[in-house]
């Protein structure tokens, strides 16, 4: 019973890490929709991009 248990739990690991990120939640896409929103919301007319 406790060995089922266990592989459950590695299964559930597993397949919760295998799952792609979407982009938007990626280091890169934070930094581009922080700058997309600098321009869009006039917060700074003319951001470095560091992309």
């Amino acid at each position: 019973m406790k060995k089922f248990i266990v592989m459950g739990l590695a299964l559930l690991m597993f397949v919760s890490c295998a799952t792609p990120k979407a982009y938007y939640e990626t280091k890169e896409g934070k930094r581009k929709q922080k700058y997309y929103n600098d321009i869009q919301f006039g917060r700074n007319a003319h951001p470095k991009r560091k992309f």
